[in-house]
């Protein structure tokens, strides 16, 4: 595990209109006032966009499955905010649902906005944080604390979890089939 940590700078709340790519302005805003390292709350509506909804297979690294979703989607989300080479790093993740029907994932790419979303900028100041490609995951991945304080490759040796695995149960599997079976349907 790592930490770091600050204290909340400037807030600033922004409006981003009917056919803005929610992703191009906030990147924009985030650049034009300076803000390094952050969060970002968002709601309202996407007519389009393009997100990351799990790996196609769970290996690592992991290849993105990617799904466009269009026709006007009310979304919620949450993004993050680092110092990253060649300037800060937004990662957003989100929930849209149209119809009953929903999906979760990474917004990458564009969400052009459908009426309006509404978003807060939080900023936050003082932290040791970065955000940097990691070799293993292929992942640009938070870097938190000190260069001192951060452990090499993530140790992981006090996990608290056992290597033995002899405890599973047959009714676990089932249900793990059964879930597995759920989530394989296709939205693009």
């Amino acid at each position: 595990m790592q930490y770091t940590e600050g204290r909340l700078g400037r807030v600033f709340v922004v409006r981003i209109d009917d056919g803005e790519d929610m992703l191009l302005s906030l990147r924009q805003f985030i650049n034009d006032k300076s803000v390094c390292a952050g969060t970002i709350l968002f709601l309202g509506a996407l007519m389009n966009g393009r997100m990351v909804t799990g790996p196609e297979e769970p290996v690592i690294p992991p290849v993105p499955h990617f799904v466009m979703f269009e026709g006007g989607w009310e979304v919620f989300g949450i993004g993050t905010i680092y110092p990253a080479e060649g300037g800060p790093h937004i990662h957003y993740h989100a929930s849209v649902g149209r119809s009953g029907h929903a999906l979760t994932g990474c917004l990458r790419e564009k969400a052009i906005s459908y009426l309006i979303v509404e978003a807060v900028i939080l900023e936050f100041t003082g932290l040791s944080a970065r955000r940097e490609l990691d070799q293993k995951t292929q992942l640009h991945l938070p870097v938190l604390g000190k260069e001192e304080d951060i452990p090499d490759d993530n140790d992981h040796s006090d996990t608290g979890e056992s290597e033995d695995e002899s405890g599973k149960n047959e009714s676990t599997d089932e249900m793990d089939e059964i879930i597995r079976d759920l989530t394989r349907g296709s939205y693009s």
